[in-house]
């Protein structure tokens, strides 16, 4: 797959599901300004408010029919029903509209990222091509919690440093050929494999 920025405030979506992860999508996309159809017979409570607070999201109680398809540009499928989340995804690549199948990560046309925001400029996206969101969501945090503050100095120096009369290509060049990327090290082997120690802990104690 491939990672781009891409406007979609002109854009109409169908999500098909009303659950947690229906949520999530809907968040990020009214986030983006996109309009949002939303199809099922019952939503969170969450949805609920959002579609009280915000006129870009229909929602329309009851199951998926074919026809909802009509005039959008993207889908999302995200029904707790493997068989309904695929009859989707049919119906949309027969009427060649890209399809998210939040259930199975190689029927796609495209996935979400998790995403940080630094500021209004830098948006970071981290993506597993939907094979694991759970691990996408893990590196925005650890970026969010370690690297954030560091990142937007370096991104302000750099950006100073651009907009003056100061040879900036021989800059980036001098950070590549010392290497000093590489000496950066703000997490270890050792820390990683507590973290992994204590994700075992807790698992094993909801089993």
């Amino acid at each position: 797959m491939l990672n781009i920025n891409f406007d979609i405030s002109s854009k109409k979506w169908l999500i098909v599901g009303g659950g947690e992860v229906a949520t999530k999508r809907t968040k990020k996309i009214l986030r983006a300004n996109g309009a949002i159809k939303l199809v099922s017979p019952i939503i969170t409570k969450e949805l609920e408010k959002i579609s009280r607070k915000n006129k870009k999201i229909k929602v329309i109680k009851r199951k998926y029919q074919s026809t909802d398809l009509n005039g959008v540009d993207f889908v999302v499928t995200c029904t707790n029903d493997k068989k309904i989340n695929k009859k989707i995804v049919k119906d949309s690549k027969k009427m060649k509209i890209f399809v998210s199948n939040a259930s199975d990560s190689k029927n796609n046309d495209f996935s979400f990222t998790s995403s940080l925001k630094l500021n209004s400029e830098i948006n970071i996206n981290f993506s597993t091509g939907g094979n694991s969101p759970l691990f996408s969501k893990f590196l925005r945090i650890l970026f969010e919690k370690n690297l954030k503050k560091d990142l937007l100095k370096l991104y302000k120096f750099l950006r100073r440093h651009r907009e003056t009369t100061l040879p900036y290509s021989k800059l980036i060049n001098k950070i590549n050929n010392d290497k000093l990327l590489k000496e950066i090290e703000y997490s270890s082997g050792i820390q990683i494999k507590k973290i992994i120690k204590r994700l075992e802990k807790e698992i094993a104690l909801d089993e």
